[in-house]
């Protein structure tokens, strides 16, 4: 189960374009930083992406990064057997 963003921001899953580098990555975490923003967690196994809080008025700039192949909404899921 994952925690809810704070009032005012969204939490994301940033995709990142491959290739990915260690720069890259600095330079997203970075970025989410400095718009206010929050690093959750860094997926560096299959996909490489950042698991992030974002205020909402910052997430269409963060979706325009050249590194940023794509984001979604981190939400709870549920899995039923088939």
């Amino acid at each position: 189960m994952t925690a809810a963003a704070k009032s005012g921001y969204t939490d994301y899953i940033m995709a990142l374009k491959e290739p990915v580098t260690d720069a890259i990555i600095e330079q997203a975490k970075s970025d989410i930083e400095a718009v206010g923003g929050e690093v959750t967690n860094v997926i560096k196994l299959g996909l490489h992406a950042i698991v992030c809080s974002l205020p909402n008025d910052q997430i269409m700039a963060m979706d325009k990064k050249d590194y940023v192949d794509f984001m979604e909404q981190d939400r709870e899921v549920h899995a039923f057997g088939v």
